[in-house]
């Protein structure tokens, strides 16, 4: 299958499933899996709010939402070493977000 590995996570994009190396699962909502997955096959670009939620299909969109913000949040507490200090999923101002797999190796 089409598998995604950064950091001590492996994401399944057949199997929907996120889990660590040592293979304990991750529990993702839909949102947060479908956020992931957009992020992983996207890797080292620029995603804006607008893009991110244009690949969300589906999902309610309003252009003060926060949900792109709050979804990046959650995802970060599951899968980042560190929440606070990110270095998967980055914020880069005024643009969007930036999925860097390969984080630990910079």
């Amino acid at each position: 299958g089409r598998q995604v590995r950064f950091g001590r996570c492996l994401l399944d994009l057949d199997a929907r499933r996120l889990s660590t190396t040592e293979g304990r699962e991750i529990t993702l909502t839909a949102m947060e899996y479908d956020l992931l997955k957009a992020f992983a096959e996207r890797p080292n670009r620029v995603l804006s709010r607008d893009v991110l939620l244009d690949l969300l299909k589906g999902y309610e969109r309003d252009p003060f939402d926060r949900t792109v913000d709050i979804r990046v949040g959650r995802l970060r507490r599951k899968i980042e070493p560190d929440a606070t200090n990110p270095t998967f999923i980055r914020t880069v101002r005024g643009e969007g977000y930036l999925f860097n797999p390969r984080a630990d190796t910079d």
